[in-house]
């Protein structure tokens, strides 16, 4: 028995060992815990990063929408600049044919105020000219090519309010034997023929020059028209464009471009999307011709009792463009919605797919701060079509807001008169080579002609107005070189003397696209000017539309102020929108719009004066109809 107990106690183990083993049991457990717990925190730590990734994600895709629309706005800005531009140049295409209607053509009329008289006149007192056409004066030669004596002025005699010429009366021959009696009614008669015939031959022409000036102003002004339209269609031709992935047109593809290189690494891949909104009803811009119902009167010579007697004539036109309103219900507008399903470091797509299918974010941004042009009732003397509480067929133009006489000032009228050429002598001549202020080929524009394209101060509130740069620029504006970066880009223009002005290389390829209009340059229009006897008289040439100041007229040398006419100073022109106390700037700027705003809180001045909401919100989206409601 002993023994077997002994053998017992050699085969058990120290206490040392018995220890061990119960402590290399305990060490294996934690490892199994750690393990499972380890794995929890990493696919919660992997969840925290993912997350936080998809946050930034979402803030990466509303920076890229938010620079999508900005972009996509700002070159909506650049086309408002250039259909701003050219209504400025309708505008100046009713200034010119005023001039020539109610000055140039004027001149030698009964009581016109003749230039060295107009620093005694008041802007506001209307001249009692006759505000006829005529151009029969000192030396003319006709149509007809009858020539006229140098002390000739039919337009002064024989003017609608007088008798006319004294008549010309042919004595009877009471003694028909007496061959000096027959001889003395024979020249009497002929003197009496030439005379009617100088009498007829002016009437035709007054008549054939307003016929002329109507048609090819008409020409001009539906040329501008025509390049107006064609910004207008190129504008909403982005409401063709649901998808910015791939699209052509410039204004998409700029937005698409901007969205996409402001992206993340995880936004940026093959499921990104850039959808453009649409207006309701297509339009993103919307403009208003304004069309003249005018008249030019003449005076109508006729033959009559040996007499010349001047009558009222006048020639009607109903289709020359005197430029455009941007119809304001018409909001624009750039507003995109871009789309992502974002790449996250941990979770597998599918997962992500399931849980985040995709990601979107809204924004909008508009043009703000510039002026196309007037409402249609702003200027109450052009004769528009149709234009309550006006009436007046008299080609005509607002010089200073709410201006009543315009062209007809007897100040502005005389001072125009002092700027056309060949005023030296004491009888200016009718004829068209030495009495009209017809532009030079190479050589600078008349002074007549400068003035009245410079920007007047109705002009100045009215209008964006891009001068001209170049050599210009440091003499007539205040921010030469903001007036250089900002000049509309595919714009071609010209200084006072001809000279192409070279303008900063645009930055996009050119867009625009139509009659007129080559490798995205609006070209200058270059009318058919053949009219019968008038050939090169409203002829476009490369300084038919420059915009000059009118400090260059030498208004100070004759004790005036540039205001005292009617035109307005730099600081006037700059006007568009400025900080209290900023420099003037010109054309658009951008702003972003908040989405709601867009769709339900904005009014707008409406074609009736009525307040009201745009006519062109976003739609097709759902998410914008739960934005509404």
């Amino acid at each position: 028995m002993d023994m077997g107990r002994g053998n017992d106690r050699g085969l058990s183990r120290p206490a040392g060992l018995q220890a061990g083993r119960r402590l290399h049991d305990q060490t294996g457990q934690v490892a199994i815990l750690f393990a499972l717990v380890f794995t929890f925190m990493f696919v919660l730590f992997a969840f925290v990063v993912d997350f936080a990734h998809l946050v930034n994600a979402k803030m990466n895709l509303q920076i890229a929408a938010d620079m999508a629309a900005y972009s996509g706005a700002s070159q909506q800005a650049r086309v408002l600049n250039r259909l701003g531009m050219v209504n400025y140049r309708l505008r100046q295409n009713l200034k010119e044919l005023s001039m020539r209607v109610n000055v140039t053509h004027l001149r030698h009329n009964l009581r016109f105020p003749r230039g060295p008289q107009f620093v005694n006149g008041g802007l506001n007192q209307t001249s009692q000219v006759e505000m006829f056409v005529c151009q029969q004066a000192h030396g003319y030669r006709a149509l007809s090519g009858l020539i006229y004596d140098n002390t000739t002025n039919l337009c002064k005699n024989a003017s609608p309010s007088g008798p006319g010429l004294p008549p010309i009366v042919v004595p009877p021959v009471i003694a028909k034997f007496d061959p000096f009696a027959i001889a003395i009614q024979a020249q009497i008669k002929r003197i009496q023929q030439a005379s009617d015939q100088e009498c007829n031959a002016g009437a035709v022409d007054n008549r054939r020059l307003s016929e002329y000036l109507a048609a090819s102003y008409a020409q001009r002004s539906r040329f501008y028209l025509q390049q107006a339209n064609s910004i207008v269609e190129y504008m909403n031709g982005v409401s063709a464009e649901t998808d910015g992935n791939g699209s052509q047109h410039a204004i998409v593809r700029t937005a698409f471009e901007t969205a996409r290189r402001n992206l993340s690494l995880s936004n940026n891949n093959d499921d990104f999307r850039l959808e453009i909104l649409q207006p309701e009803g297509g339009r993103y811009v919307s403009i208003e011709p304004l069309t003249l119902a005018a008249s030019i009167f003449y005076i109508n010579f006729a033959a009559q009792g040996g007499s010349c007697v001047g009558l009222a004539g006048a020639h009607d036109t109903n289709d020359i463009i005197g430029g455009f309103s941007k119809t304001q219900e018409i909001l624009t507008w750039f507003g995109v919605k871009a789309i992502s399903k974002p790449r996250l470091f941990f979770m597998p797509n599918k997962w992500a797919e399931a849980a985040f299918p995709e990601m979107s974010a809204y924004a909008v941004a508009k043009p703000f701060g510039s002026r196309i042009g007037p409402p249609i009732e702003a200027d109450i003397l052009a004769p528009v079509a149709n234009r309550p509480g006006n009436a007046s067929r008299i080609l005509n133009f607002s010089v200073v807001p709410n201006d009543r006489t315009g062209m007809q000032s007897s100040k502005l009228m005389a001072f125009y008169d002092a700027l056309h050429p060949f005023n030296g002598v004491g009888n200016p001549e009718g004829r068209r080579e030495r009495g009209w202020p017809v532009p030079r080929p190479g050589g600078p524009s008349p002074a007549a002609i400068e003035a009245i394209r410079s920007p007047t101060m109705f002009d100045a509130v009215f209008y964006s107005i891009f001068p001209d740069v170049g050599n210009n620029a440091n003499t007539d504006y205040l921010e030469p070189s903001f007036a250089q970066a900002l000049y509309p880009e595919f714009m071609q223009s010209f200084d006072k003397n001809g000279n192409q002005i070279n303008t900063p290389q645009p930055p996009v390829q050119p867009y625009f696209q139509g009659n007129g209009i080559v490798n995205g340059v609006i070209q200058g229009f270059n009318a058919v000017d053949a009219g019968g006897g008038y050939a090169g008289y409203v002829t476009e040439g490369p300084s038919a539309h420059s915009v000059t100041g009118a400090q260059s007229l030498g208004i100070s040398a004759l004790n005036g102020d540039p205001n005292d006419f009617g035109f307005a100073t730099p600081e006037q022109i700059h006007s568009g929108w400025a900080p209290a106390g900023q420099p003037g700037r010109i054309g658009y700027s951008v702003n972003f719009v908040g989405m709601d705003s867009l769709v339900r809180s904005i009014r707008v001045r409406r074609s009736d004066g009525s307040q009201g909401p745009i006519d062109n919100p976003p739609t097709g989206d759902d998410d914008l109809q739960q934005v509404i409601h």
